[in-house]
């Protein structure tokens, strides 16, 4: 499968958790981009009958903070769960991409690398955020580091994610960040 479209250029946006890929991806709709989130689509495809009945007979419930921790505490859970949702979210970006009027299209995926979706984009951001800011980005989120530390277990290091990326936004505030989304637009003329 592959998430590019004629005349439309296909942004894949990824980055750790707390990373700040929720504003950026806002920051890109802000610049008039089309933008759809992954973990949104993983949520709706939670409520459908069909999908719950999967995630009571593999988890023994539909609770998505229970499903949660039993993945990332047990990779062979995840990796299950990860072969049966990953096929539904590319369908549903897929007919969502081909349904979009805008020129840019911009997808947040926390495992694009993981996943190998870099392949299915035409351009590839990796969203930084300044290491020293962690703290205070858990306290916000209401996160220990051990949790988070565990849900990062799940994805590659960010050193390997921009190896990868074709473009790299490093940032230390949220207003850093929103200047970037808006310069490389801007540069790149994206949104014509």
């Amino acid at each position: 499968m592959n998430l590019r479209v004629k005349n439309k250029w296909i942004i894949g946006l990824t980055g750790n958790m707390l990373s700040g890929k929720s504003t950026a991806l806002a920051d890109f709709q802000a610049q008039g981009a089309a933008t759809f989130s992954a973990d949104e689509i993983v949520r709706q495809l939670y409520e459908k009958r069909e999908i719950q009945q999967y995630l009571k007979r593999w988890f023994g419930t539909v609770e998505k903070q229970v499903i949660a921790r039993q993945v990332f505490a047990n990779a062979s859970k995840r990796v299950q769960l990860e072969r049966f949702i990953h096929p539904l979210v590319l369908k549903e970006l897929a007919q969502q991409i081909k349904k979009s009027s805008q020129h840019l299209v911009v997808i947040e995926i926390p495992l694009l690398f993981e996943a190998g979706w870099e392949k299915m984009t035409d351009l590839n951001v990796l969203v930084m955020a300044d290491p020293k800011t962690l703290n205070m980005r858990l306290k916000k989120r209401g996160l220990t580091r051990a949790a988070y530390e565990a849900r990062l277990k799940a994805q590659w290091p960010e050193e390997k994610k921009a190896a990868l990326a074709d473009v790299i936004f490093f940032h230390k505030t949220k207003t850093d960040l929103r200047w970037k989304v808006h310069r490389f637009c801007k540069a790149f003329d994206l949104l014509k």
